[in-house]
């Protein structure tokens, strides 16, 4: 019995100790890897954003995720699949809804750890997607030529769509041109102007872009512009 243990142990002993060498060697690489943290900006993906409401406070666009991991894991390749996932799917109703930046909605790589998120949540108003036809307000930059004034003026369309949250789209008086420039302009003029809907929630339902018509006429001395 002896002898079979003898033989047991030094069959193959070369193959063995390099075993026992490669095993010990990982084992200290494994123990000896030094616990890092980081924290890296990710940016916030929202799924099934329902499509009967708008966000009437403004969106979360990026958070600061603190994750930790052995050094070896701490480089690009890894962290690059660290992910922000807000599911909109429960939004059923108008109104302000609040979402638990935690482990379900952060995904981290396999060997890191999330430590913590700022913010730690994100508080959404969600209003009733509303559209309605807003007038367009031409701006000019400038006055006209001296001698000269607007006979009249003709914009086309003279409304647009505007669409997004009822409050802010009901609060909107009108859409501005960008400012056009009457010097030379002494007969007639017409020109294709972009237009501004100054409210970053509300958008133009189709093209924003109008045309103008202008057409000026002489005046005596003593006359108004």
């Amino acid at each position: 019995m002896i002898a079979t243990a003898r033989r047991m142990v030094t069959v193959n002993i070369g193959a063995k100790l390099l075993s026992v060498a490669i095993a010990s060697l990982l084992w200290i690489a494994i123990v000896g890897e030094q616990e890092l943290a980081t924290a890296i900006d990710v940016p916030v993906e929202y799924r099934n954003f329902p499509k009967s409401f708008e966000v009437s406070s403004g969106t979360v666009n990026r958070v600061n995720v603190l994750v930790r991991g052995p050094s070896g894991k701490m480089n690009d390749s890894f962290l690059k699949d660290v992910s922000v996932v807000v599911d909109l799917e429960g939004v059923r109703r108008p109104g302000d809804w609040t979402f638990n930046l935690d482990h379900r909605a952060i995904r981290v790589p396999a060997g890191l750890e999330l430590d913590r998120v700022i913010p730690s949540q994100i508080r959404m108003r969600f209003e009733e997607r509303f559209a309605r036809d807003v007038p367009v307000q031409i701006r000019y930059a400038g006055n006209p030529m001296p001698g000269y004034r607007i006979a009249r003026q003709e914009l086309s369309p003279d409304h647009l769509r505007v669409i997004g949250p009822r409050s802010r789209v009901e609060q909107l008086q009108s859409i501005d041109t960008d400012p056009i420039d009457l010097n030379g302009v002494i007969t007639e003029s017409e020109t294709r102007v972009s237009t501004f809907v100054n409210d970053p929630q509300l958008r133009v339902d189709g093209n924003s872009v109008v045309r103008v018509r202008l057409v000026m006429e002489r005046i005596g001395p003593g006359l108004e512009q």
